[in-house]
């Protein structure tokens, strides 16, 4: 499912990921679109800090368990960005493709919810796609979509690839 459909030169490709199966196989997609269209890559994970357990008498912030809770959530998403990464780099030799860049952030905003900090960052950073999983790793499992890709879908700027 893509929205706002329309070819355009794709300069830069936001690839959410989550380390769910689905958002690797995104990632996978861009990558693979990124070498078609010689487009600079970002993978971007959103750590959710309003799902930690900060209403918790057992957990509060500044805590040892928080913080190693917090710094475990920060390790995944380098593991998860860094085999993104990995993925860009055996792309990048096979097709001798140079002119695109892959970055990676890890974005913790304790005042936005992961759709709002995704969409956010694509128009901060002028993106041309996004291309993303359906279903991440919320546990939830929606009819069709996830909340987060659902929300995505529906309000960014920009196309929109959702792979299922």
């Amino acid at each position: 499912m893509i929205s706002n459909t329309g070819i355009k030169n794709i300069r830069k490709i936001l690839l959410p990921i989550d380390g769910s199966a689905t958002s690797m196989k995104a990632a996978r997609y861009g990558i693979s679109l990124a070498s078609t269209f010689a487009s600079d890559l970002i993978g971007l994970t959103v750590i959710d800090l309003m799902s930690l357990p900060y209403g918790s008498f057992l957990i509060q912030p500044g805590t040892r368990s928080h913080d190693n809770i917090l710094e475990e959530k920060r390790r995944e998403a380098r593991k998860w960005l860094d085999e993104v990464e990995k993925s860009v780099l055996g792309v990048l030799k096979k097709a001798e493709y140079v002119k695109g860049k892959f970055r990676s952030e890890i974005i913790e905003d304790p005042f936005s919810k992961v759709e709002n900090a995704i969409l956010n960052y694509a128009e901060s950073e002028n993106v041309d796609l996004i291309v993303m999983g359906t279903r991440g790793r919320s546990g939830f499992r929606r009819v069709l979509l996830g909340s987060v890709a659902s929300a995505v879908l529906s309000y960014a700027r920009c196309p929109v690839m959702i792979v299922q």
